[in-house]
């Protein structure tokens, strides 16, 4: 459940390019922001909020960083998940709405006879139990 919205701000085209040109070297390669790796088809070029779009960061060139698909990855699951979850809980709690902690009542299952037990011996099917009946 998200409480902060569903609407999602990509960058636009022009703060993608910024970002682009900021990110190559004097040659024109493009290197990952992070960990300092050419970026190629391979790897994969991903524009990512420094601020997450969830915590009300906006698509500006300052709030945008280029990374290979590694550290968005990690950035996205070390940083940018608790913080969500974190702003989601806060949320609830502002609001009051976390569950009930409260057990729900009910009378439960009805208790069946024990099929087997050391001191009545299983009755197989016979003949003669379909006579007694």
């Amino acid at each position: 459940m998200n409480l902060r919205g569903l609407s999602r701000t990509e960058f636009p085209q022009s703060v993608r390019k910024a970002a682009f040109r900021r990110c190559c070297d004097a040659s024109g390669q493009p290197h990952c922001e992070t960990c300092g790796c050419e970026l190629n088809g391979r790897s994969g070029t991903i524009y990512e909020h420094v601020t997450p779009d969830g915590l009300q960061g906006e698509p500006t060139l300052e709030n945008c960083k280029v990374h290979c698909k590694t550290c968005a990855d990690v950035k996205t699951f070390t940083e940018d998940n608790p913080r969500m979850q974190k702003a989601d809980r806060v949320l609830k709690h502002t609001f009051n709405l976390e569950r009930s902690k409260q057990k729900i009542q009910s009378r439960g299952f009805a208790k069946f006879e024990a099929q087997r037990t050391a001191t009545r011996p299983i009755r197989k099917w016979s003949p003669a139990m379909e006579a007694e009946q």
